[in-house]
């Protein structure tokens, strides 16, 4: 894919930095306002190109990539008239880096051939610092083909993982957060027994990394001193992760008592 005009949607704490290395490889990248527009005018400077709304990045789009909070927010920017999948030309591709449902993207992806455009799902992991250094994990579902020809914009911001067929992108990020999210909620528990116990938690969390207890999540969070619950995104990961498993009939009965047990003002940890 030469001369690829990307049109990028979400330009938040994690869409500003990747669209900022896309325009630093060199690539043109078109952009509407949503929320906010101080990132539209912080990468105007480095060259963004900015146009109306969604409808007119569609249509000056080789591949629109969206990176929203949620299926509502794809739909307002990607679905209906006034959205970039009516405007684009056949041949276009569409990315949805949001975390959605797996069955959200097949149907999309169903939805999109009859106009000649093709639906690859790639939601992201590696935070905020990923985004900024371009090292994220960008987990994509989708033909082989197709992501290779996407291939030029997609390395910008990151490692490519072609975990299969439409859909696998976003199976492969729900089952790692709810990895993510499990082990944290675990790790909580342990550590409030360890204190109650009177043993030094730092003195327990150096050992523990030391031992087969250990994981990425012990080895570099900095954890509480105090058990929290679980809110925002952490949350809707959960949820989605178990309406993904109900889909094909599978129970998951730790996370489904880990999201039961409640939510406070407290945030958990990120798992983008």
């Amino acid at each position: 894919m030469t001369a690829t005009t990307v049109g990028f949607i979400g330009l938040g704490a994690m869409g500003e930095p990747m669209a900022a290395n896309l325009l630093r490889a060199g690539i043109d990248v078109v952009s509407c306002a949503n929320r906010n527009r101080e990132p539209i005018e912080r990468l105007i400077a480095e060259g963004l190109r900015e146009v109306a709304g969604p409808a007119q990045v569609g249509a000056v789009a080789d591949v629109v990539m969206t990176v929203v909070w949620d299926e509502e927010q794809n739909d307002r920017i990607l679905r209906g008239a006034d959205g970039a999948m009516a405007a684009m030309k056949p041949g276009g591709v569409v990315i949805v880096m949001s975390t959605v449902s797996p069955t959200y993207c097949k149907e999309l992806a169903a939805e999109a051939i009859e106009t000649g455009l093709t639906v690859l799902d790639c939601p992201i992991s590696g935070m905020v610092q990923g985004a900024v250094d371009g090292t994220l994990t960008l987990m994509i579902g989708g033909e082989s083909d197709d992501i290779e020809r996407c291939r030029p914009v997609l390395e910008p911001m990151g490692n490519v993982a072609h975990c299969g067929p439409v859909g696998t992108g976003q199976v492969m990020k729900l089952g790692n957060n709810a990895m993510v999210i499990g082990t944290f909620g675990l790790i909580m528990e342990v550590r409030e027994m360890v204190a109650a116990q009177g043993m030094d938690l730092d003195t327990f969390m150096t050992f523990l990394n030391q031992s087969t207890g250990r994981s990425l999540l012990s080895e570099t969070w900095r954890l509480p001193h105090e058990r929290i619950t679980l809110t925002g995104m952490p949350v809707k990961d959960m949820r989605r992760a178990l309406a993904a498993a109900e889909d094909v009939g599978v129970t998951m009965p730790m996370i489904t008592e880990l999201l039961e047990a409640g939510a406070d003002n407290n945030e958990g940890p990120g798992t983008s």
